[in-house]
């Protein structure tokens, strides 16, 4: 098969495009054609070295943590999936991921797709669609709770909306006041993040931070005292000295279960993430590049132009 693997940890120039040995499914895997794979920004790190301490890989490694594809054939104690199903999954980070023409997996990292989803949507899923629910299921949203969602318009955020619709809670999206407009669009109230809150406002019981920096500051000041800060990204020292909000850093883990629900969302139109541009597999280092530049989702697919 071709798939394109990093050769050395650095800049996209050690990614090739090359053949390599068709992987074979082992006890407990299932083997896919993979249709379509997304890019995350953590990718950006693992390529240049920089979780080597949590996550070494063995190089040449290929990348690619979404996937979406086509089941072919399942090895031995496999059950719930056969040749032929539509499905996605949110891979491990271990050096054979979807940045390739088929790929292993085992079903804890999978859910159906469902035929009206088209496998590019499939692809934007996975990593983002369970970040966003567990940061919302970390924070301990209920119903009615109003939460701020920073960064509403990237892909966890929306991820992170639709699952507090579903929950009954009311989500506004935190954003630039130029981009306003665009996040009520999404059907949910919205305020400019990079303006001061009015005199005394905090409001709000919860927020989604999916941007750090100094955003999270702003965000911060917007919540009730005792009220739930869960962090995608990094929160700076110092910006909750007093501990009058409690601060839960998220890091997503795999859930089949979750996954099918976001599946499922996507199936019937709640949730829908935007794609920036689609490449060709050939070209996951200029995908490297539009990411860094700043695009919201760049998808690779097997046979684009």
């Amino acid at each position: 098969m071709k798939a394109t693997r990093l050769h050395a940890y650095g800049g996209i120039d050690q990614f090739k495009y090359e053949e390599v040995a068709d992987p074979v499914p082992t006890v407990g895997e299932i083997l896919i054609a993979v249709e379509a794979s997304s890019l995350n920004p953590v990718e950006l790190y693992i390529r240049q070295g920089l979780l080597t301490r949590m996550a070494p890989l063995e190089l040449p490694a290929i990348l690619g943590l979404d996937v979406a594809g086509t089941v072919t054939s399942v090895g031995a104690d496999v059950a719930g999936f056969k040749a032929g199903d539509r499905v996605i999954g949110k891979l491990p980070i271990q050096g054979r991921g979807a940045n390739a023409e088929q790929v292993v997996a085992a079903p804890r990292y999978l859910a159906r797709l469902a035929d009206n989803v088209g496998f590019v949507e499939g692809a934007t899923l996975p990593l983002a669609g369970l970040t966003g629910r567990q940061t919302v299921a970390a924070a301990g949203v209920k119903q009615g709770d109003r939460v701020l969602v920073t960064g509403a318009l990237g892909a966890v955020g929306r991820a992170a909306v639709e699952y507090l619709k579903e929950l009954g809670a009311i989500p506004v999206a935190g954003v630039r006041a130029s981009r306003i407009n665009e996040a009520k669009a999404l059907g949910i109230d919205a305020v400019a993040i990079d303006e001061p809150p009015a005199q005394g406002e905090r409001s709000f019981d919860a927020a989604i931070a999916t941007v750090g920096g100094g955003i999270a500051s702003a965000t911060i000041g917007r919540i009730r005292d005792g009220g739930v800060l869960a962090a995608v990204a990094g929160v700076p020292d110092g910006f909750n000295a007093d501990g009058r909000i409690k601060i839960i850093n998220v890091f997503s883990t795999e859930d089949a279960a979750t996954l099918q629900h976001i599946a499922d969302a996507a199936a019937s139109g709640k949730l829908s993430i935007p794609v920036a541009k689609i490449l060709p597999l050939s070209e996951v280092g200029e995908g490297h590049r539009l990411l860094a530049a700043g695009r919201t989702r760049v998808l690779l697919q097997r046979g684009a132009q």
